[in-house]
């Protein structure tokens, strides 16, 4: 049965929880940003400009189809699951959220699930809001947008194999502390953010180089959970760095796009900065391990 809720006192409007999918996202550093603003107007301009492409991107297609609800630096949108094709529709937004913003240097972190939730232009309130915010903040960890199993176990209930088929390819695997599997949407990799998203291959250089300088410079950070964050990246980072330097050099893709490979290259691995990283990760926990 679904559960209940009073509007405006006694004489208020019945309302009752739907089962939809659920996106929370979140802008990291977000505070950080805001303060540099007070100072720096052309940051401000940016700031709200890639808040509004993000509510832009958010509000794309059916209205009657989903919600969307942003605050601050949060971002929320629903959709009634009645067909897996609203499940392809979510994953579609989020990545071009996620690839949008983080080509202007803004990093994302995310959960994506499907349960209960009341979601109207003025109130987002439920159990999967509850949900969507815990595998953001204490799941994800790193900036990813992940997918809880539950989303899977749904769609299958709902069998239309093309577009599990498509989803996947937005997404990749990876695992959590206690070694349990989940999928997240994959922003580093050509194939993803080019081929999948649709993105502009001219523009992926620009990107990758984009993605090469926020993780160098949060690889300098004395702070050992904010090192964490990168040295995961730069382990996304060099998968697909390497993939694209594998590209034979009798490859068609090198004629036809000369000076393409060779300009992310020339990018940094990053490989040094990440191991530093680690020592410091690994110093800091045999401390605290001393302590106990």
């Amino acid at each position: 049965m679904l559960s209940e809720l009073y509007l405006g006192g006694s004489m208020g409007k019945v309302v009752e929880y739907e089962k939809r999918l659920t996106l929370f996202l979140d802008f990291l550093g977000f505070s950080e940003k805001v303060q540099a603003t007070e100072t720096n107007s052309e940051l401000l301009m940016d700031l709200v400009d890639a808040l509004g492409d993000a509510a832009e991107t958010a509000n794309i297609g059916n209205a009657p189809d989903f919600q969307a609800t942003q605050f601050s630096d949060c971002l929320v949108v629903s959709y009634k699951f009645e067909d897996p094709d609203a499940l392809f529709e979510i994953v579609n937004k989020l990545s071009l959220i996620v690839v949008s913003l983080t080509g202007r240097g803004y990093l994302i972190r995310g959960g994506l699930t499907y349960g209960q939730l009341l979601h109207t232009d003025k109130i987002v309130v439920g159990p999967a809001m509850n949900r969507a915010y815990f595998l953001e903040s204490k799941v994800a960890k790193a900036p990813r947008v992940i997918l809880d199993p539950e989303i899977f176990n749904a769609a299958l209930k709902k069998p239309k194999i093309e577009v599990l088929k498509a989803i996947k390819k937005f997404l990749t695997r990876d695992k959590d502390d206690e070694g349990n599997i989940f999928w997240f949407f994959d922003y580093f990799s050509w194939q993803t953010v080019v081929s999948t998203v649709g993105g502009e291959s001219d523009l992926f250089p620009k990107y990758f180089k984009t993605l090469s300088a926020l993780i160098k410079a949060g690889l300098k950070s004395t702070d050992t959970r904010v090192l964490e964050k990168y040295v995961w990246m730069q382990k996304q980072y060099k998968v697909a760095r390497d993939s694209l330097l594998a590209t034979p050099d009798n490859h068609s893709f090198r004629r036809e796009n000369p000076g393409y490979l060779e300009s992310i290259e020339k990018l940094p691995s990053l490989g040094r900065a990440a191991a530093r990283a680690m020592k410091i990760i690994a110093g800091a926990k045999e401390k605290e391990k001393k302590k106990k």
